[in-house]
Parts: C-alpha cells; sequence; structure tokens
C-alpha cells in the first residue's frame, strides 16, 4: 500500500520508544535534577512559602487578638461610663430630693412666720382701730358740743361735763 519509506517510525526497527542505555542515562539525570532541584529551589522556596504563611496566619491572629482586646476595653469603658452615668443620676436625683425637701421646709416655716406676723399685724390694728374709735368718739361729742353751743348759743352740758 505504500512505500516503507512511509511507513509509521512505531513499527520500524528503530522506535523512539525503544529502553536502551540512553534511557538509563535520561532518567538518573533527572532524578538527580529533581533531587538538587529540590534541595537548592524547591525547599527553600517552600521554607520561604511556609514562613510567610506562619506570618501571615500569625499576624492576622495577632490582629483578630487585638481586635477582641479592643471591644473587649470599648465594652468594659461603656459599662463603666453607664455606671457612672447612673450613679450621678441617682446622686443628682437624692440632692434635688434633699433640696426640694429643704424649700418646703423653708416654706413652711416662711408661711409660719408671715402667719404670725399677720396675726400680730391684725390684733395691733384692731387695737389701733379700737383705740382710733374710742378718740375720734371722744372728738365728735366734743365736737357735736361744740357745734350745739354754737347754735343754741349757750353751753351745752355733756356726759362728760355732768359728772
Amino acid at each position: 500500500m505504500g512505500s516503507p519509506a512511509l511507513a509509521l517510525p512505531a513499527f520500524a526497527g528503530d522506535s523512539i520508544l525503544s529502553v536502551d542505555g540512553s534511557f538509563l542515562v535520561v532518567f538518573i539525570s533527572i532524578f538527580c535534577l529533581v533531587f538538587i532541584l529540590n534541595r537548592t529551589l524547591f525547599k527553600p522556596i517552600n521554607a520561604v512559602l511556609e514562613e510567610r504563611e506562619r506570618l501571615g496566619a500569625g499576624r492576622a491572629a495577632e490582629a483578630q487578638r487585638m481586635l477582641r482586646d479592643a471591644e473587649d476595653r470599648l465594652k468594659n469603658y461603656e459599662e463603666k461610663v453607664r455606671a457612672a452615668r447612673a450613679e450621678s443620676y441617682s446622686r443628682f436625683e437624692a440632692q434635688r430630693r434633699d433640696l426640694l425637701a429643704a424649700r418646703q421646709q423653708m416654706l413652711a416655716e416662711v408661711r409660719s412666720e408671715v402667719s404670725e406676723k399677720v396675726s400680730a399685724a391684725r390684733a395691733e390694728i384692731a387695737g389701733q382701730a379700737s383705740a382710733a374709735r374710742t378718740s375720734l368718739e371722744g372728738e365728735a361729742r366734743l365736737m357735736a358740743s361744740s357745734i350745739a353751743s354754737r347754735i343754741l348759743q349757750r353751753p351745752v352740758l355733756t356726759e362728760g361735763n355732768r359728772n
């Protein structure tokens, strides 16, 4: 069917897949090359990559730890602020209650004093009114007597003059 020169190399006598001495040399060369590359290139690169991964993971873990610490401190701070605020509000309310009680007591005392002074002033005014009435009554009698004497043109006896 065709010429033997066009035959496939797999069927030829000198095949590329044939195992001979060169195969052993290539196999040993590749094995040595892998061993040398492992020692000189891959192990140092792997060590650097592992160290980098370890440091990166360590830094990430440390960052997480620092973040948790910061959150804990923030919660602690907020609790302290809340407690201090509550304490100040309770103190403020206690002072406010004390001041309101003192104010009520002062108002009661002032009302009592004012009530006493008003009672005393009313009593004094009543006394002055009584004295003024008595005085006015006497003056009114004298004036009436004087007016009656002038009108009658004679002295008029009054109750005070009869005694």
